[in-house]
């Protein structure tokens, strides 16, 4: 799940860009103004209109991550670490304290770590490889995070493989993004304005995976990067349609079958 910082108008930067100085630029919301961080203090962050289906991920927002990663932990910097590490950064969170401790009706009126998340959940997950997608979504706009470079809000759900899964990122990527699963959702979800519905994990995990081979997960993994990695659209949509007719093969769908689906 994404991070929830229960005031996103502090800790989102947004249109931001590399100064000369290695530091990011960014838009405020809450001072209405632009501000500079050192970059250890903040991380690159995804929404969901960030993600669409096969499209390399890129994001002009950041958010402030007052945290350090080690050893597989998330701890929260203490506020002489921040002001000593990222001064620029820690100006700027004085400047948002009062409106940072006032979050939840006062909760951290009195908290020495004024800055920190309230809910800190999967912190240490966000860096690692993954698959992401928007909750709300008009057919599958899944996409593998190949670097785990990037974090996220609310509005995104990252997907990691259990350890004893032997099939690719890739492989998973495509049935996710498939026709096929696109059907199953809409036949088992509830659907909202417009035709969209809600790729939620619950409503995901009662799709079945098919029993896929080594030489299975290495063509679809071959198909799929040829689709990331080319920009012809006409080209992407040839591969697209092939790695959907393989999927159905896969599920033992008849032609019937597959007609059903595709209409």
């Amino acid at each position: 799940q994404g991070i929830a910082t229960s005031k996103d108008d502090v800790y989102f930067l947004y249109d931001c860009h590399l100064t000369m100085d290695s530091e990011i630029e960014g838009y405020s919301k809450y001072l209405k103004r632009k501000v500079v961080i050192e970059q250890g203090l903040v991380k690159p962050l995804l929404k969901g209109e960030d993600v669409h289906r096969y499209e390399p991920l890129s994001s002009n927002r950041y958010v402030i991550f007052p945290y350090n990663l080690s050893d597989g932990r998330a701890q929260l910097f203490s506020e002489q670490q921040i002001a000593n590490l990222f001064p620029k950064g820690y100006s700027y969170l004085k400047e948002c304290e009062d409106e940072l401790r006032g979050r939840e009706k006062g909760r951290l009126k009195n908290d020495t770590y004024w800055y920190r998340y309230i809910y800190p959940k999967n912190l240490t997950l966000f860096a690692q490889k993954k698959i992401v997608a928007p909750e709300i979504s008009l057919g599958g706009n899944f996409m593998f995070d190949s670097n785990g470079q990037y974090y996220s809000t609310t509005t995104i759900y990252g997907y990691i493989k259990n350890k004893s899964i032997d099939v690719s990122y890739e492989t998973l990527l495509a049935i996710m993004n498939s026709k096929l699963c696109w059907w199953f959702l809409k036949n088992t979800g509830t659907v909202l304005a417009n035709g969209y519905y809600r790729y939620k994990p619950a409503y995901l995990n009662p799709m079945p995976i098919p029993n896929i081979l080594k030489e299975n997960d290495s063509e679809i993994l071959q198909m799929v990067n040829k689709i990331t990695e080319s920009k012809d659209d006409i080209y992407k949509k040839k591969i697209e349609n092939e790695i959907e007719s393989y999927i159905h093969k896969l599920y033992g769908l008849s032609q019937e079958d597959s007609s059903i689906v595709l209409s």
